[in-house]
């Protein structure tokens, strides 16, 4: 008998509304910066900044530089090498302020997590990303307590959808991978390399910027998620059915 023993989770738009908290925050600074004196169409300039964020990936750290240096050099606007700091300064300053004041888990989260501990299962988290930026939402959060190990992928150097990364969280852990489930919102980087080590996965519908692609992709053997669900409530039927298949299988 091999009943769950572990359930692991993705962090960003998973547990919490990650890409509706980063479009937030970037509009804040476009606010930021049009109430600093900017004289740009907000609609235009959050049109312009979404296009950056295309181009650049969502991680950058420069998408208000390239905005500012877009506006001089495409635009045909003269803002002078201080204003131009001072508009990055003060966009920066309301991304992350909103980023502090709008970081919230789903309704979900708290209650799931603590049923899982009273079950007597394991909790992690597997996350990309800059260790300190995730350990500050996970703090910021409040659910260290309630998870019993973290991995961030620049900690131990491999990142998703490398499927060496699940394998090391298994042998950290020391558990199997059908004792495991693995909860994520990206076919690729989560469900995949999941699977090649023989984890149960789950995956979790939240509208993220991961889930509103998924129409465009086929859906295969490979990539298949065991199971999917819209509420981590849901994820208690799932352990029990688990559980019952070990035990029949035993």
């Amino acid at each position: 008998m091999c009943p769950i023993k572990l359930i692991g989770f993705d962090l960003d738009d998973c547990l919490f509304d990650s890409t509706g908290l980063s479009e937030r925050a970037r509009i804040k600074g476009i606010d930021a910066m049009i109430d600093l004196g900017l004289k740009l169409d907000r609609q235009k300039a959050i049109t312009l900044l979404q296009e950056i964020v295309n181009e650049y990936g969502s991680n950058s750290s420069k998408h208000y530089d390239y905005f500012i240096r877009r506006l001089n050099r495409i635009e045909n606007f003269s803002i002078s090498f201080n204003q131009q700091y001072k508009y990055i300064a003060a966009a920066v300053m309301a991304y992350h302020q909103e980023k502090i004041d709008s970081l919230v888990l789903y309704e979900d989260v708290k209650p799931s997590l603590k049923k899982i501990r009273d079950m007597g299962i394991k909790s992690a988290i597997i996350s990309d990303g800059i260790p300190i930026k995730q350990y500050e939402k996970i703090l910021r959060l409040q659910i260290d307590e309630l998870i019993d190990l973290i991995v961030i992928t620049d900690e131990v150097g491999i990142r998703k959808p490398n499927p060496k990364l699940f394998e090391y969280f298994l042998e950290k852990f020391g558990v199997k991978g059908n004792e495991t489930i693995y909860v994520g919102d990206n076919l690729e980087k989560d469900i995949i390399p999941a699977k090649i080590n023989g984890i149960n996965t789950i995956y979790i519908h939240r509208g993220g910027k991961y889930d509103k692609a998924l129409s465009n992709l086929k859906i295969t053997n490979e990539n298949k998620p065991d199971y999917e669900i819209s509420q981590l409530y849901e994820i208690f039927d799932i352990v029990s059915k688990l559980n019952n298949k070990n035990l029949s299988d035993s």
